[in-house]
């Protein structure tokens, strides 16, 4: 690992045969924000000062022997990352100067956009802003019950008020008051990124949003879809980074993510509750989130079924194989990690980011992890909200 001035990382790596650069612009989370970083990803890898079209973009894209791109808007707890990730050969499979070539077209498109005065070129503007449209109304029309989704591309509101001048204006303010982190992927020299380096800052934040734990409330709606949706949040609260990292991996695989587990048993299989059932988390946002797609009649019934499995974890009402078999299903999955370049460097945010451990350190402390620990855990695991998005009954 070369790191250089604090937020340029590159992880040096010669088995793969692509090399990736992401670069992150970290901010304090807005709200009224989103729907202008969102924006911010379409423009910019659009054109630039000297690829003054989409077409002139994909052509150097395609010379570069097929240099791939995207661009997107995460939430992380506390902060917002407009992020652009781009891959592309290695020297070896390509020619001696590619990889420099590549990183002076990322610079090139981040860095020098295509500009009439001191505003976007208007031809680019619109149709990055028909992009951002698209881009809304896709995610309204998948998920309408999905407010996290619709955040993170904004909406339409928003979309509305923004002007090449003011979008200008937002991306100066970006450049200058973010927190710039480069993450390169690869056998890449140290010394190409160095053009990079004058663009960061460093400061010291904390990512992790911490909630607190708060009377939980229902909410129902009603739409014309013919599955009800149901959607409980719960709040992890006062855990720690380890517990986060290890006990509440083995938990979630316990109660939901594993073949055994208890929502896939006892809601779907034994008692036919739920089409679908399933449970995510965010350390970060202090979030864990149970969906289940179901027939609202059996909307009580399901819920109080859901709340017997979260209550029995926080008994310790599960068995020691169980623990075992889900210990080798998460090494497993971090084993699988070691072998794809993507996740590798994902992994390595959250070592930079939340201080998580290496992967290869996960692998060996993951067996630590006891009943008691678990239990622990479930027990700071606190009921916020149940929501039903309820379709027609059959």
């Amino acid at each position: 690992m070369i790191i250089l001035n604090n937020n340029v990382h590159l992880i040096k790596n010669k088995i793969f045969k692509k090399n990736i650069v992401k670069i992150n612009f970290v901010r304090r989370t807005q709200k009224d924000e989103i729907t202008k970083l969102n924006f911010l990803t379409h423009i910019l890898l659009l054109s630039s000062k000297k690829y003054r079209s989409e077409r002139e973009v994909l052509y150097k894209a395609k010379e570069l022997y097929g240099l791939s791109m995207e661009s997107f808007v995460n939430i992380y707890g506390n902060y917002t990352a407009l992020c652009f990730r781009f891959v592309f050969l290695k020297d070896d499979y390509t020619e001696s100067n590619n990889s420099n070539k590549a990183l002076n077209f990322i610079n090139e498109l981040i860095f020098n956009p295509d500009l009439k005065g001191k505003k976007f070129n208007n031809k680019i503007f619109e149709l990055a802003k028909n992009e951002v449209i698209d881009h809304i109304k896709m995610v309204e029309y998948m998920d309408p019950s999905s407010p996290a989704a619709i955040e993170l591309v904004g909406n339409m509101e928003d979309l509305e008020k923004i002007t090449p001048k003011n979008l200008y204006d937002f991306y100066l303010e970006v450049l200058t008051n973010s927190i710039v982190d480069i993450f390169a992927f690869g056998n890449l020299d140290a010394n190409n990124l160095k053009f990079l380096t004058n663009k960061v800052k460093k400061r010291n934040i904390k990512y992790v949003y911490h909630s607190k734990e708060r009377e939980p409330k229902t909410f129902i709606e009603r739409d014309k879809i013919n599955q009800s949706k149901l959607v409980i949040g719960y709040n992890l609260v006062d855990m720690t980074p380890k517990e986060a990292e290890y006990a509440l991996q083995v938990y979630l695989y316990l109660l939901g993510l594993g073949p055994n587990s208890k929502l896939f048993t006892n809601v779907r299989e034994k008692e036919s509750l739920c089409y679908s059932i399933g449970v995510t988390a965010k350390y970060v946002n202090s979030l864990m989130v149970i969906t289940a797609g179901i027939d609202a009649i059996n909307f009580d019934k399901t819920v109080d079924l859901i709340d017997k499995q979260i209550n029995d974890m926080k008994k310790g009402l599960f068995k020691h194989k169980d623990i075992e078999s889900a210990k080798l299903s998460i090494k497993a999955s971090y084993q699988e990690v070691l072998e794809n370049p993507y996740s590798i460097l994902n992994s390595y945010e959250s070592i930079y980011y939340l201080g998580y451990d290496s992967i290869k350190k996960r692998i060996k402390m993951i067996d630590m992890v006891t009943k008691e620990d678990i239990i622990r855990v479930a027990n700071k695991i606190k009921l916020n909200t149940i929501y039903l998005l309820e379709g027609k009954s059959k």
